[in-house]
């Protein structure tokens, strides 16, 4: 509770100590800003397919975007950590297969309703893992 004097000034507070969630203003604010949300994007295939163009090589397969990565087992050991590390940050679950000399990469859920933000920001990680990894040899 607030203790104020005659001019609506607070004097003192009583209270224990504890932070608020509330936003502050000095004691003369005459009016209340309130903060704008992050606008929407509007259509979502339109960002997808912005971020596929963007992003090389990824395809989307229905729910799931994919992409085949040539690389010899030395580069697939040291691109499937830095995927690991990647993943676990943005906590998803790319699926990882080796066949005949190439990384295949699922990320997204087969049974998933659309493709994620964090499954496109994880598909960009493992493009610069990728060039860092074989930009290497």
């Amino acid at each position: 509770m607030d203790i104020v004097d005659d001019e609506d000034k607070t004097e003192s507070t009583d209270h224990d100590d504890t932070a608020t969630v509330w936003p502050q203003a000095c004691n003369d604010a005459r009016e209340v800003r309130f903060m704008r949300s992050r606008k929407s994007r509007g259509v979502r295939s339109d960002y997808l397919s912005d971020a596929l163009a963007v992003l090389g090589g990824w395809t989307q397969d229905g729910v799931q975007l994919k992409r085949e990565l040539p690389c010899d087992d030395s580069q697939h050991a040291d691109l499937t950590e830095r995927i690991k590390v990647a993943a676990d940050t943005l906590r998803l679950r790319p699926r990882i297969n080796r066949t005949a000399g190439h990384t295949q990469i699922l990320l997204g859920q087969p049974d998933g309703d659309a493709i994620t933000d964090g499954e496109v920001t994880l598909a960009a990680r493992i493009e610069d893992a990728y060039r860092t990894v074989v930009g290497r040899q």
